[in-house]
């Protein structure tokens, strides 16, 4: 079976060298005689998978072998050890986001999405937003050759502001517009040990902007770094890429590593006709230091150093660069008590010519503690913040006032995890406290509980308030006129407020035999005090940003985690979402949430990974997403294809197929120009040592 199946997959490469002109109909009658056979032989391996599925499904059902039992803490392994593991520790992977300790994810009471850095390069992905694609209910939509509207849960727009992102501890998201600037965010991608997704609010822990979600990006430790490890390669989009991380030891319980890597991009398609000149240039460079200074005390010490160049339709090119330093020292006390210090330091500049420049300094100091007190799982932490700008003013067209600014945070959270009966029902309840410079004091409590139920169930819901608290673009930017020498067209609003949601959620996890899991989650969200675009006089303009929006988004998701068999997985999830915008009384507002917001009804991704004889591996990632509203923009399903070759142990060879499904297509239009996303195609070579 194996040798028939290995001979079929063979064609797979010769197919793909086929695709572009089948889409274009340009191929001779011979070469039309080749693409049927390839399919037919595409379509008998298709037979004989599912045939052999079904065997081994039965064989399955007859009897199942006994499983070793892999606890909670059993399941702290490295990302290489991962992949070895049985399915039902997979299921049961350990994660920190949900409640900031390390938990089995079946006990997690939200909707919680790990993406594994194996599935990350399975998927071919070459950037943290194609990562991103893999998670369920995430809207990742690509604007321009270095722009991304991300979010999850409705309002996604290029300055999506109501998810919390992290790296490592390190916050992401900028005090100048509450989102994160997406073409600075990344990192050497063999480093990355997962990124875990919370979809819906994670405020309690995490702080303001945590509203409809957090995104977790973990990287590796340094002790599972170890080695020489050199990767390449490039194609016509991705014009070039390649990076080199070496990692070593020191003493006896002290490792480092350090990386090096650059990523040349072409630039997109004008919708219709036209190169955008939007191509990309980035290096960016680090290292990460973890020592074990004993049995009880771990200390990390990492930081990264960037510099790019983005270009721009019939502009001058952005420039950007920046640096960040951060240091952990963490305790364990025992094995349910800790203790844990985190200081970092993030410097950011970006240069838009003849627009605007900012240069933002942020130093950030966390300290948390957990500890049992009979059945009360307790965590408590505080944190101080400090980010202060230097934005230059360069256009006539918007401006900042005052064009330097200090904005400071101080807060405060308490989480309870109450076991009222142990290892079967939990309720957790806690609160976040903080005051900012923008609007002063804000409270975001949950409370949420867990109900684990014989074979294998989980039952868990929970009511939440998170907040948006104002940035520098809602109380300080101005837009000129400079045309005509009148009024302005925007004028700030120092007033300001938060945005403000009521989340109600409600979930199921089931995990049948060993080698299927089933999530569902639903929610309902209630939001208040939405931006909106208020006139301030009898005319058009100028208008002001007020707090005169409210809004109710209420759907849900499916997730599937599928091992078919033991060389075969598919990891899927589709998803449903339905938002509504209406003005609160005394409201003029001209967008009626236009621009909050511009998200799909529904959307689906599947991402299947295949082992196959000969040290090859086949993986297909299947996207598909619903129709975006405003401005319209079509619904679009596309496949990427990845087939990768290890002659010898180490050395990894790979081709790479993205978006095959039709030459090009908008993700997400703007009004005045819009970009298409164009099927590319590029190699890679990947060697350790």
């Amino acid at each position: 079976m194996y040798k028939v199946i290995a001979s079929y997959v063979a064609q797979v490469p010769r197919m793909l060298a086929y695709i572009p002109r089948i889409f274009m109909g340009k191929f001779s009658p011979q070469e039309s005689i080749c693409i049927g056979q390839c399919c037919a032989n595409l379509r008998l391996l298709f037979i004989f998978v599912l045939a052999f599925t079904g065997a081994v499904s039965a064989q399955e059902a007859v009897r199942v072998p006994a499983q070793p039992d892999i606890s909670a803490e059993e399941s702290n392994v490295s990302p290489a050890e991962l992949k070895k593991l049985p399915f039902e520790s997979l299921v049961d992977i350990e994660i920190t986001s949900a409640s900031r300790r390390p938990e089995p994810l079946s006990q997690a009471s939200s909707a919680v999405d790990v993406i594994t850095g194996d599935e990350i390069e399975r998927a071919g992905a070459t950037n943290i937003p194609d990562a991103l694609r893999l998670g369920t209910e995430m809207q990742v939509a690509q604007i321009d050759g270095h722009t991304w509207a991300i979010s999850t849960r409705g309002f996604n727009i290029s300055t999506a502001n109501k998810m919390q992102v992290l790296m490592d501890g390190r916050s992401l998201y900028t005090p100048l517009f509450s989102g994160v600037f997406w073409d600075v965010q990344q990192t050497f991608l063999a480093d990355l040990a997962q990124i875990e997704i919370i979809r819906g609010p994670g405020a309690t822990l995490w702080g303001a902007n945590a509203v409809n979600g957090v995104i977790n990006i973990i990287t590796k430790s340094a002790k599972d770094t170890q080695g020489l490890l050199i990767e390449g390669g490039g194609g016509d989009e991705l014009e070039g890429f390649g990076g080199v991380r070496y990692g070593g030891q020191i003493g006896k319980d002290t490792y480092y590593r350090a990386y090096v890597m650059h990523q040349s991009r072409d630039s997109l398609n004008l919708e219709g006709d036209g190169d955008a000149h939007d191509g990309t240039d980035f290096t960016q460079g680090g290292f990460r230091i973890d020592s074990e200074l004993s049995s009880e005390d771990l200390l990390t010490l990492q930081g990264d150093a960037y510099s790019g160049g983005f270009g721009q339709l019939n502009a001058p090119d952005i420039t950007v660069d920046g640096q960040d330093v951060i240091g952990r020292w963490t305790r364990q006390l025992d094995k349910d008590s800790s203790f844990m210090v985190q200081a970092y330091f993030d410097r950011t500049h970006r240069l838009i010519p003849d627009v605007f420049e900012e240069e933002r300094n942020t130093f950030d100091l966390e300290l948390q503690r957990r500890f049992l007190i009979g059945q009360h799982d307790v965590l408590v932490g505080g944190n101080y913040r400090l980010s202060s700008d230097n934005i230059g003013n360069l256009g006539p067209t918007l401006a900042f006032i005052p064009d330097r600014e200090t904005v400071h945070l101080v807060s405060g959270y308490v989480q309870d995890e109450w076991h009222i009966v142990p290892d079967r029902f939990f309720v957790t309840v806690g609160s976040k406290f903080e005051y900012n410079t923008f609007s002063g004091f804000e409270y975001q409590p949950t409370g949420r509980f867990t109900w684990i139920l014989p074979e294998e169930q989980t039952i868990w819901g929970a009511i939440s308030r998170a907040v948006r608290t104002p940035t520098r673009i809602d109380q300080d930017f101005v837009a000129p006129n400079p045309s005509t020498g009148g009024p302005p067209l925007l004028v700030a609003n120092p007033d300001f407020g938060s945005e403000v949601l009521l989340a109600y959620e409600l979930g199921y996890r089931i995990k049948r035999s060993d080698t299927l899991s089933i999530d569902v989650a639903g929610y309902y969200n209630d939001y208040s005090n939405l931006r909106s675009v208020e006139p301030t006089g009898a005319g058009a303009f100028p208008v002001t940003l007020g707090n005169k929006l409210e809004g109710t988004s209420y759907g849900g998701a499916v997730s599937v985690k599928w091992h078919v068999t033991d060389w075969w997985q598919i990891n899927g999830g589709v998803s449903a979402l339905q938002i509504d915008f209406h003005r609160t009384a005394g409201s003029r507002d001209i967008s009626n949430g236009s621009t909050e917001g511009n998200d799909p009804n529904w959307s689906l991704v599947a991402h299947s990974m295949l082992d196959l004889p000969g040290h090859v591996k086949f993986d297909t990632v299947l996207r598909a997403v619903g129709e975006l509203p405003n401005p319209e923009t079509p619904s679009y399903f596309t496949v990427d294809l990845r087939v990768a070759w290890s002659p010898i142990k180490n050395l990894e060879f790979a081709m790479v197929g993205r978006d095959l499904l039709d030459n090009e297509h908008p993700e997400f239009r703007q009004t005045m120009v819009t970009r298409e996303v164009g099927r590319s195609f590029f190699a890679t070579v990947k060697w350790s040592y």
